[in-house]
């Protein structure tokens, strides 16, 4: 009976037995399952963690490229700002700029005498001024350490236009007229300079835009012997086009001049020879060409008289002179210790041209490094060869060589 009793009580237990080992099973299986998806999921971000690495690695590599050259980006737009902008303001409407150059020489002239000193080459002071965006002056005072040994009015001019807006200008007042373009990486003035650089009393009055500068001057210039009226007659016009894109640039330029005899150096010959006028007017025109790619530049100009001035007048031999100069560099620009560094070459020729004091050919060498913002390290080295028919020389060649240090502000 008791059997009996207990038999509904086991089957119920082993139907509890059952039971819960099924749900048990289930549970297992479920649990198994639930793993296999966590350890999926682990390891999908196992693998996207691995991709993000990799992706924050290559964005490292590529900061650190382009870090050097977006500094170097930066450092040569702020470079090209410097060089246009005016000095610090005084006021409102005048900033200052300038430059102290001193110098080391030492060289043997076509006398044969050997010479050496310290100089203060140049001292020169800029006044800029800006009134208006269509009016502006400019003043510029020098200090000649190597001649006079004084300072002088090199320019003060006013100029109305050369805007934007406004291509055309006119500037009045003590200015370069713009005969010969000048350009050099040496300490010497090439001879080109020399020869044909003229800083009258004047008006310029021309078109500036695109690239493109024309214009027409008129100036005090020497009057002719022959003529009792004091008027002005020293006339020109020159054209020049400049050209910019990218590593490549191009420039080239022609100007005309009335009488070359009005040129600096010319006209203090003709005073040394007791004359303050010419018997005739000595028309001269210069031409000029420039390029550069990349590092490179190249200069090539010529200058000459177009006629002979006076045997008097400008000597060479007994006949006169019809002078004439020729200057060419070639330059490259890189960086040396992190510092901007040039280094160029240069071949200088004249023509008829030692009643001015010049060689006849001219070799020369120069490398200038800018060893903190606005300071200058330049050492040069030329050799001269002279005009065998020239009377003051006593040798064939002489040379110079100059260290110069040069602070601009």
């Amino acid at each position: 009976m008791i059997k009996l009793l207990n038999r509904p009580l086991v089957l119920a237990a082993a139907s509890a037995c059952l039971l819960f080992g099924t749900e048990t099973t289930q549970a297992a299986s479920s649990t198994k399952a639930e793993l296999e998806e966590l350890k999926a999921q682990v390891q999908l971000l196992m693998q996207q963690n691995r991709q993000l690495n990799q992706r924050i690695t290559q964005m490292e590599n590529n900061a650190q490229t382009a870090v050097p050259a977006k500094a170097a980006i930066e450092a040569e737009v702020s470079r090209q700002l410097d060089e246009k902008k005016p000095g610090p303001q005084i006021n409102d409407f005048v900033s200052l700029s300038g430059s102290i150059e001193g110098d080391y020489k030492l060289s043997q002239g076509k006398d044969g005498a050997n010479k050496s000193a310290f100089v203060l080459d140049t001292v020169e002071l800029i006044m800029d001024l800006k009134v208006a965006d269509w009016a502006t002056g400019k003043i510029v005072i020098d200090y000649d350490g190597d001649d006079e040994d004084r300072f002088y009015l090199d320019e003060a001019n006013i100029t109305l236009g050369k805007t934007e807006d406004i291509p055309f200008f006119l500037t009045a007042g003590k200015v370069y007229v713009p005969f010969g373009d000048f350009s050099t990486s040496m300490i010497q003035d090439p001879l080109t300079q020399t020869l044909g650089e003229i800083n009258p009393k004047g008006v310029i009055v021309g078109y500036e835009a695109s690239g493109l500068t024309a214009t027409v001057f008129s100036y005090n210039g020497m009057d002719e012997e022959d003529d009792d009226n004091d008027t002005i007659n020293g006339f020109g016009a020159s054209l020049a086009y400049a050209y910019t894109q990218g590593d490549t640039g191009f420039n080239a330029g022609i100007a005309w001049v009335s009488n070359i005899g009005d040129s600096s150096t010319l006209t203090d010959v003709i005073n040394d020879n007791g004359f303050d006028s010419v018997k005739d007017e000595v028309p001269g025109i210069s031409l000029n060409v420039g390029g550069s790619y990349k590092n490179f530049s190249l200069i090539a100009e010529y200058i000459a008289a177009m006629d002979s001035f006076a045997p008097a007048e400008v000597p060479y031999g007994v006949d006169g002179a019809e002078p004439k100069a020729l200057n060419t560099e070639l330059a490259y620009t890189t960086a040396l210790l992190n510092k901007d560094t040039v280094f160029a070459l240069g071949y200088q020729r004249s023509w008829e041209a030692y009643a001015l004091d010049l060689p006849e050919q001219r070799y020369i060498a120069a490398a200038s490094m800018q060893v903190v913002k606005g300071t200058t390290v330049t050492l040069e080295y030329f050799i001269d060869d002279f005009y065998a028919n020239d009377p003051d020389a006593s040798e064939d060649s002489g040379y110079g060589f100059t260290t110069r240090l040069m602070y601009e502000f």
